[in-house]
This record gives C-alpha cells, structure tokens and sequence, in this order.
C-alpha cells in the first residue's frame, strides 16, 4: 500500500508522543480477562502477531516473558526504535511495517493468535475488510483474534494525547460484527474495561474471535 495521507498523519502523530505515551502505560492491558484468556486458549499455542505493538509495553513483554514465539510490527519507527531500546534481547522480533501491507505478504495459516489494541481505529476503514479478510487467512485454523473496537463509526482528523495530532476511523461496533461473521470467524465473548486515559475515563470494548 502507498502510503495514505491519513496513515502517514497517524505515524506523524505517534512520533510527537512515543516517549510520553509509553510512560504513561501500565500493565493493566495485560491484566485483562479477556487478555488472558486469549494468550492461553489451547489453540493459541503457536506463534503470534501483534499489529500495532507500539514500544512493546505491556503486551510483548508478557508474551515474550512467557516464552512464546512473537512478532510485533508497528507504523512508527520511534515506536519501534523505543521497543528495540527497551528489550534489546528481543529487537528481532519488532519490525516497522503498516499492517495491510505486512498481513496481505504473510503466508497463509502462519499465527495461532493475532492482537490488536488500540491500532484498528488509525486505519482508513476502506481498509478494514481488506485487513480482515488477511487475518483470517494468516490464522492457523481455530486461530484466535483478540481485538478493541469503538462502538460507534467514526472518521476524520483531532487531536489526541498531549495535542498531538491524530486521525481515527472506524465503522460502528455493530458493523463489524456481522462482518467478521461474514468472513467465517466465530465470536467467542466480549470484555468492556474502564479506565482514565489523558485525563478522562474511557471505557473499551475488546472482542475475542476464533477462525
């Protein structure tokens, strides 16, 4: 994919941030249910993806602390750069990449579990299908996905974090379920966390799938 104008703001944004929105991490993400639930599902056993592993807190670090085979890939090269900086053990195992690009060149049935936290939303939702229909196919069989996604479409360009720049877009929450229904996934269950965030609560909806 040529890189799109939204895309290369959202990278722009990130690379104003990197820093201070890894500081303000903690491993609560790591901590949820729905989390945990997906790292260890029986059919999660083999190697796992991560679209949009940002600087690798807290969810590589927990996967790859347990000793399970990872790859984690990132628009944001300070992202990158920062995760390289903070598990140099691991530094292979995170790459820059923009994740339509990277599913359509993977190879079919290669993960047992794909996550996606917080990274979806950044993506032009004429994408959305096109993503969709790749992890199905880079899912192993009886592969689980574990992903957030806002409960209502949004689209356009604000500000985010520190008033950085940031551009969102998504379809409704409802939308996606019938659409990965369609694509032959099979819902499991759902998790809603509440948290502050940049001064104000959010809440978020998590969804666990199986292929």
């Amino acid at each position: 994919m040529t890189m799109d104008k939204d895309i290369k703001y959202v990278e722009e944004g990130y690379a104003l941030v990197a820093k201070s929105y890894r500081d303000q991490k903690d491993m609560s993400q790591s901590e949820l249910p729905i989390f945990i639930e997906w790292l260890n599902h029986p059919k999660n056993q083999g190697r796992i993806l991560e679209l949009g592993c940002a600087s690798g807190y807290p969810i590589a670090k927990v996967i790859l602390e347990s000793q399970r085979e990872y790859f984690g890939i990132d628009l944001s090269p300070e992202q990158i750069s920062l995760a390289h900086h903070e598990f140099p053990q691991w530094k292979s195992f995170f790459q820059v990449a923009e994740m339509v690009d990277f599913c359509r060149k993977s190879t079919s049935n290669s993960y047992s579990g794909i996550i996606s936290m917080f990274s979806i939303r950044h993506l032009p939702r004429i994408y959305h299908v096109e993503l969709f229909t790749h992890i199905y196919r880079i899912l192993t069989n009886d592969g689980v996905l574990l992903l957030d996604f806002p409960l209502y479409s949004d689209e356009g360009r604000d500000t985010w974090f520190e008033d950085s720049p940031m551009y969102w877009s998504s379809f409704s929450q409802e939308w996606m379920r019938l659409t990965l229904k369609e694509l032959g996934f099979t819902f499991l269950k759902s998790y809603v966390d509440e948290k502050m965030f940049n001064g104000k609560k959010e809440k978020t909806t998590f969804l666990l799938y199986q292929k």
